[in-house]
């Protein structure tokens, strides 16, 4: 089966466990588009200005919405999508409740239980024991002492995939401003019961986890390896077209900001969850070309 994943380019890919790979290109780019989102929280203005907001909604600074636009392109230019197979025969359907976090942090129900038997729902809640709901932060720290989560990490010492998810989640926690000390606690955690939900399901014959990516790529499916050795490289790969997104999209962003403007009287907050806005309305693979 084709997948599709959208990252930065010359990034060594040894390791595909636990990446997101999607059955469609359409999602990979606008993961890419999602990537440029969460470097900095932007709020497009009426006068096409673009605000850049901090964790507490303050204006750190401002710039024109060209400069917001040549800005993505810089970072559009600098990613690839990359087209692979995936060798995935028997799939766990998950759901997708974990936000831009650990799946674990999605809680029990994270996992679709209509199919399963018996045993196996109840083994699924075992893992996640004592959560029975998403899992927040504050859930983490009402249950687990600092010096408890320490000890889970140390389990870990020596397992370089823990080591390597990690310093992920560590490179993201500071790209958006948290204090990755006090952050670590939470996401070794998540890590922890994601890593246990990995190896619960290779014991039980799985091969992948699968869920539906109702944010990008329209419901498509998305597959998560977890094991070695199920991806199949190819040479075909997608770039960004940076001349024909700049003949498109500035046009189209400003008609948009018009449209609203005159409909609601107010500006695009793109701090409020709205994705996908920076590809205009336009299919955004229409903005890449097949290489």
């Amino acid at each position: 089966m084709d997948v599709y994943n959208g990252s930065f380019k010359g990034l060594k890919k040894c390791n595909f466990i636990f990446k997101h790979l999607s059955t469609s290109p359409n999602a990979s780019a606008e993961r890419i588009e999602s990537m440029f989102a969460a470097q900095e929280r932007c709020a497009l203005n009426t006068d096409f200005s673009v605000d850049v907001i901090d964790i507490n909604n303050n204006v750190t600074k401002t710039k024109t919405l060209d400069e917001h636009i040549l800005e993505f392109c810089d970072h559009a230019d600098k990613c690839v999508i990359n087209k692979y197979k995936i060798i995935a025969r028997k799939p766990l359907r998950i759901n997708d409740l974990w936000e831009d976090d650990p799946i674990g942090s999605g809680g029990p129900k994270i996992v679709d239980l209509e199919n399963l038997p018996e045993a196996e729902k109840q083994e699924v809640a075992k893992i996640f024991e004592p959560f029975k709901d998403v899992i927040h932060p504050h859930h983490i720290f009402n249950i687990f002492s600092k010096k408890e989560i320490k000890a889970i990490k140390k389990k870990y010492q020596n397992n370089q995939l823990f080591k390597a998810e990690l310093n992920k989640r560590k490179n993201r926690s500071e790209s958006i401003g948290e204090d990755f000390k006090l952050a670590q606690y939470q996401e070794i955690v998540w890590l922890d019961i994601s890593f246990k939900l990995k190896n619960w399901a290779i014991n039980k014959g799985y091969d992948a986890f699968v869920y539906t990516n109702n944010k990008e790529g329209n419901g498509a499916d998305t597959y998560i390896p977890i094991l070695p050795n199920q991806i199949i490289e190819s040479n075909e790969y997608f770039t960004f077209n940076r001349e024909q997104y700049l003949s498109i999209a500035p046009q189209s962003l400003q008609n948009i900001i018009i449209e609203r403007r005159n409909k609601y009287r107010v500006g695009i907050n793109t701090a409020t969850e709205e994705y996908g806005l920076m590809w205009a309305e336009n299919s955004p693979l229409s903005f890449w070309k097949l290489t």
